[in-house]
This record gives structure tokens, sequence and C-alpha cells, in this order.
């Protein structure tokens, strides 16, 4: 899968051979002289991707025959012996370090900004070469833009906002203070400490998006994080990477949503609400206020309370427990005012 080249390229003419050995890890089968041509997650990974898998294979694995597979042995005894596969102790702490070598930001070529006469850009905006601004476009004072950034026809995008790694479709509202499209919070630990793993996916938002202010939408670490049509965001929440999220869905203040979390269409979800990594909320599901999701929601549910459980089901047992501390008889310890 190639990476999105206004914003990054791939080392040419580097080989699975070269790759292991900066890796410090030991090639089998295929062939060592494979040219690296992208990167991708496991399943999508076609020839030449580099990617990796830390544990057995499911039924869902379907890697390329051609592609590069940083892994284990134990893993690699389970694929085809011609398969390409780079063994080490850790393949996600090797995958990052693979990132880091393969993986170069692009440098935009001076003078390539194109910006609409029709734009509204405040002289204290900055706007970074290689950008792309549509007609009646409004960019506030403070503004960032950053290269390759793509923003479409009729949007207004807020004082003091940073803008990277990103393409933003038409009729898009950004508030002030909000940050789209910097890396995601990815890390590999290591005896030494951690290291940072390169996020080298980016953020698509598409027509008629609210996003409040003081929002952060990280890219993606391999696939990029999406928002889908109308959908609207409330001011000081954070979407992590990968994340995917429906049309229509609505979202109110304070929310943290994990990384790789796939949200449906015309979802609901009230302020303060976390939702834990790699969960998927189905279209219509309703969490309400403060809810913690630590598991898939089906849809059309509506969730509360922490961890998260059908609504229904947790109202049934906060009234229980009411009665019970009534049917006790529990002394109440009231202060009284001196």
């Amino acid at each position: 899968m190639p990476v999105d080249q206004r914003f990054f390229q791939i080392i040419g003419g580097m080989t699975a051979y070269d790759l292991a050995a900066r890796l410090g890890a030991s090639i089998h089968g295929g062939h060592a002289n494979q040219i690296i041509t992208g990167v991708a997650p496991l399943a999508l990974a076609a020839k030449g991707d580099v990617t990796y898998q830390s544990a057995g294979l499911s039924t869902d694995d379907a890697p390329g025959r051609e592609c590069i597979i940083i892994t284990t042995a134990e893993v690699a005894a389970e694929l085809d012996s011609d398969q390409i596969t780079l063994i080490v102790d850790y393949p996600r702490r090797s995958f990052a370090s693979a990132l880091g070598i393969i993986v170069q930001e692009v440098e935009p070529e001076p003078g390539k900004t194109l910006v609409d006469r029709s734009a509204q850009i405040h002289p204290e905006a900055t706007i970074k070469d290689g950008v792309v601004i549509a007609a009646d476009t409004v960019v506030e004072a403070g503004a960032v833009i950053q290269s390759g950034v793509v923003i479409g026809a009729d949007c207004h995008i807020g004082a003091n906002s940073v803008l990277s790694h990103c393409d933003i479709a038409n009729h898009v509202t950004i508030g002030a203070c909000t940050v789209i499209g910097d890396s995601g919070f990815g890390f590999e630990m290591t005896p030494d400490g951690a290291i940072r793993s390169p996020h080298v996916g980016i953020v698509r938002i598409a027509d008629g998006c609210g996003i409040g202010s003081h929002c952060c939408i990280d890219r993606g670490s391999l696939d990029d994080t999406v928002l889908g049509r109308s959908v609207m965001i409330d001011n000081l929440c954070h979407i992590a990477h990968n994340v995917q999220i429906g049309d229509r869905t609505i979202m109110a203040a304070q929310c943290g949503v994990s990384g790789s979390v796939k949200i449906g269409a015309d979802v609901q979800i009230g302020g303060q609400v976390g939702i834990a990594q790699h969960v998927t909320i189905g279209d219509g599901a309703v969490l309400t206020a403060r809810s913690g999701v630590t598991k898939d929601v089906t849809p059309h549910t509506q969730m509360a309370g922490f961890p998260a459980i059908e609504a229904g089901q947790y109202w049934r047992e906060r009234a229980a427990l009411r009665r019970l501390s009534k049917s006790s008889g529990a002394p109440r310890h009231n202060i009284k005012a001196k």
C-alpha cells in the first residue's frame, strides 16, 4: 500500500535483504532481493509492502505472497515456506524501527501553493508550500496550514488552528486552536525506554463536518483516520489514530476515542464518553454521557455506565442498589451546620 506522496515517500531501491541487515533480523523464504515499495497492515499487504505480525495468524489474515512480514520464528513457521519473512524477537518494535528507515517526510516544492482568489486568508495566517485552498474558504488569524494539505470550498478554519497531513472536503468548519493531522500516541517499549512509532497515514474529513475548538484529531498509523459526511464534534474532543467515524455521527464535549475505533453512522455520543481501542460501535447507537465503552456495541443500542452496559440494565441495577440501601436500614449521616 503506497503512502500518500504529498506527505511521505518510500526510500528507493531498498530490498528485503537490506532492511533485514538494518534491523539485525534473519531473512527466510521468498526473494531477498524484493524491492520495498510500501507499508501496510497485514491483511492489506501486497507485493513489496512491509508489514508485521506478532501473534498467530487468524482466518482474516491473508497477506500477499510477495509482501515482507516482520515476525517471530513461531509465526513464520505457520506461513508458506516461500513467504518473505524477517525473523525478530519483537515484531512491533522492529516494525516501528523499519518505518523510520524506509519512510521519509516529503519536502514540498517551493511556489506550488494554490489558493483560490475568493478565499479569505488572514494576513497573520501561515500557508506553507504545496497547500491547496478552494473557493470561499476562510482562514483566520494565527492558523497554520502545513505543506500538502488540501482544503475544499466554503470551509472555515478557526484562529490558531494547525492542520497537517490531512484532506478537508467542502463546507467544513474547524474551531479555534484545533490540531488536525499530528502524529498519534504510538510507542514501543524497550529496556532503554519508549521508541516512538512513526505514523504514515493522514486524516480525511468529508463534506459538511463541524469540529469544535481545542480538539485534536491524529493522523493514522498505517491506515487513515476518517470522518464521514456531516459528522459533528463538540469542543475539547480527542480522536486518536486510525479512527473511522460514520456519516452524521455527533459527539458532545470532552470525549476521548482511542486508536483504531470504528464508529458507525448516526451514532450519538454524550459528553465525557471514553471509548477503548479497537472497539466497534454499530450504526445508530447511543452512548450516554460519561460512559466508558470497553466492548463492541451492537447497532441501535443505548449504553450507559462504566464499564458501559445496555442502558435499561444499567438503570435497573441502579434502582436495585437504591432499594437495597433503603431496606438495609443503614444510618444516614447528617452534618448540621454550626
